[in-house]
């Protein structure tokens, strides 16, 4: 399963979800009105779908 990931809008860095799931369960999934503790800014964050996206084998081992 990949990591739903969104990007902080403070710092544009890449910032987990806390859910992860496979691309089928995320495509047809209506993500609406999460949140998430951003370790990058300390904001919260509020999130959508659109917002979002599956982390890449490739995003997931850069360091």
């Amino acid at each position: 399963m990949a990591r739903v990931m969104i990007a902080c809008p403070d710092t544009g860095k890449p910032v987990y979800t806390g859910m992860s799931c496979d691309e089928v369960t995320f495509e047809t999934s209506q993500l609406t009105d999460k949140s998430v503790l951003c370790p990058e800014c300390g904001q919260v964050h509020t999130w959508n779908k659109q917002d979002a996206y599956l982390e890449s084998e490739e995003d997931a081992h850069q360091p």
